[in-house]
């Protein structure tokens, strides 16, 4: 069976309703103004061309995404594989899945901001296309760069935000299933 039709796909998470509320939605909301404003000023406001603004955002983006590809991976993963949040999970929308598949579309979103801000820094936008020649164009790139990066930092502190949120559902998991098992009379 190919992996796009298969029960558990990202896409199927992604794009349609199978798991509640399409995962495209924790992207594609109010947020997406913020994004949008970000992108606006800073496209507007910082110098230079995108080949040289590449070489300053590059290295944090690529910091970004191997702290949360590996260390916060490992954290997410241990934390993931808890009997008590796939009790909890039952209760999510979205089920575990949607868990998972959050995480997932993080790391998607700093790829494809690396993989933009990459193409600047090798200067495809500066040399081949659209170039500064094109200034409306031009501009257009840059205000989705920036609007991207602005949406791939939302997007990871979310994750981290949402792995706290469950360490700490965790923890009162555990403590109200501990005091409810003392509640219990012995048999």
């Amino acid at each position: 069976m190919a992996l796009e039709n298969h029960k558990y796909s990202f896409w199927r998470w992604f794009f349609s309703r199978a798991y509640g509320r399409p995962g495209c939605l924790k992207v594609v909301d109010l947020w997406l103004l913020v994004h949008a404003a970000v992108g606006f000023f800073l496209a507007a406001l910082i110098p230079g061309s995108l080949e040289s603004v590449a070489g300053t955002i590059l290295l944090p983006l690529v910091g970004i995404l191997v702290g949360l590809s590996f260390a916060w991976a490992g954290n997410a993963q241990a934390l993931l594989t808890s009997r008590e949040i796939e009790d909890i999970s039952q209760y999510h929308e979205g089920g575990y899945a949607d868990y998972v598949f959050t995480y997932q579309c993080a790391v998607l979103l700093l790829l494809v901001a690396l993989v933009g801000w990459g193409l600047a820094g090798m200067g495809l936008f500066d040399q081949t296309w659209p170039t500064s020649e094109s200034p409306t164009i031009y501009g257009v790139v840059r205000f989705g760069l920036f609007s991207l990066i602005s949406l791939a930092v939302r997007t990871s502190w979310e994750v981290v935000l949402g792995t706290q949120m469950l360490l700490i559902m965790r923890g009162a998991f555990r403590r109200n299933k501990g005091r409810s098992d003392e509640d219990e009379p012995p048999e």
